[in-house]
């Protein structure tokens, strides 16, 4: 499909298909930039090639930890970029990986959530209702999993103990979901099927809230597919999230009360700073919202077609992927472009791991790359 996104990743009752067509539109040229920013590349390694799953590497501290289409578990010095090891897993991982306090965590098609120690040793396995296509979720002493029927299976993550499992029903045809969970001072917030987002307390599972992002229109049941197929992301007191065919939210944290709400439709996701939630839009444009109003700020279109990824915030601007391997800079203020970076050719298929000053780059050629601000 020349990197253009599938139109429709659908699960109908537990069988999964791939919808695409044949009159998509051409992606966008790559635009022509004098680059006035671009970010170093300060080392780069491989993990090898993954065509098929969403893989994104997973930091701590001075730690990397990536995963690859051979099922291949890197762990990365970041410093250097070196590995400190690697090993070959016997089973298929579709859900990336995940790490935090000495504990990596991956997930495979098969439903098996695996365990690490720092030295590559397996600590515990455990098996969950479906397959693994989203990263686990490391955070506060638990394993967040979310598996490809809806559940979030939540685990000791020093023993493996499965501490409580949360499902809701789910409608008949549905979005195939990539998306992890989000863990934040305490409370896991999940985007859902049907427009959802709920808060859950990652101590023992009760639900705290759930709202609407966007609620489901249209005359057949494709039009009236709205669900949130990216990672929420919380900033202080805010979270918010993006729907595809549906709208942008932003609510309160705590609460769940809504703050604002626009049309926009999106499966890349979002980012937000001090001032500014930034989404790519369905089409690949990279649009800007005012953070404490929704009002509508700027949008890029000179990347429409090319499969843009979710933003990232690197140096203060604003930076994404494409189809062709390629890294392009915004500027925060007026959404112009400022800079191009090549990497391997293979296509950036989620957001860089930012931390505002640096940024991990995951290709599904199987490169890694740490990036600093120009």
């Amino acid at each position: 499909m020349n990197g253009l996104q599938p139109l429709l990743l659908l699960s109908v009752l537990g069988l999964s298909a791939c919808g695409t067509t044949s009159n998509a539109p051409e992606p966008s040229p790559l635009p022509v930039v004098v680059s006035k920013v671009k970010p170093t590349i300060q080392w780069r390694n491989s993990v090898g090639g993954a065509t098929d799953y969403r893989f994104q590497p997973a930091a701590s501290g001075d730690l990397i930890a990536a995963v690859g289409g051979s099922n291949e578990l890197s762990l990365i010095e970041r410093a250097s970029g070196s590995k400190r090891w690697q090993i070959k897993l016997d089973k298929e991982v579709a859900g990336g990986v995940g790490i935090s306090g000495g504990v990596i965590a991956v997930g495979t098609i098969s439903g098996e959530v695996i365990v690490f120690d720092l030295a590559g040793k397996k600590t515990w396995s455990a098996q969950v209702t479906s397959e693994i296509i989203s990263a686990p979720v490391v955070s506060d002493d638990f394993v967040v999993v979310r598996s490809g029927d809806g559940k979030i299976s939540t685990f000791s993550a020093a023993t493996g103990e499965l501490k409580w499992i949360y499902q809701r029903p789910q409608p008949a045809l549905l979005l195939r979901n990539y998306a992890p969970p989000v863990v934040a001072d305490g409370v896991v917030y999940l985007g859902q099927a049907a427009g959802r987002l709920t808060a859950i307390s990652i101590a023992d599972g009760r639900v705290l809230w759930e709202a609407p992002v966007s609620l489901p229109r249209g005359a057949s049941e494709l039009e009236r597919v709205t669900d949130i197929v990216s990672p929420p992301v919380v900033r202080g007191d805010v979270v918010c999230a993006v729907a595809f065919q549906g709208r942008v939210a932003c609510l309160g944290a705590k609460q769940g009360n809504l703050l604002w709400t626009r049309e926009i439709s999106s499966w890349s996701g979002l980012a937000i700073d001090e001032q500014q939630v930034y989404i790519t839009d369905s089409k690949g444009q990279v649009n800007a919202f005012e953070k404490s109003t929704g009002r509508s700020l700027w949008r890029q279109e000179a990347l429409a077609h090319r499969s843009v990824s979710a933003p990232a915030i690197l140096g203060g601007n604003v930076v994404v992927g494409d189809y062709a391997g390629y890294l392009h800079v915004l500027a925060a203020d007026d959404g112009r472009l400022l800079g191009l970076l090549a990497t391997d050719g293979g296509r950036i298929y989620v957001a860089p791991q930012s931390d505002g000053t640096q940024a991990i780059v995951q290709t599904a050629k199987g490169s890694i790359l740490l990036l600093s601000a120009q």
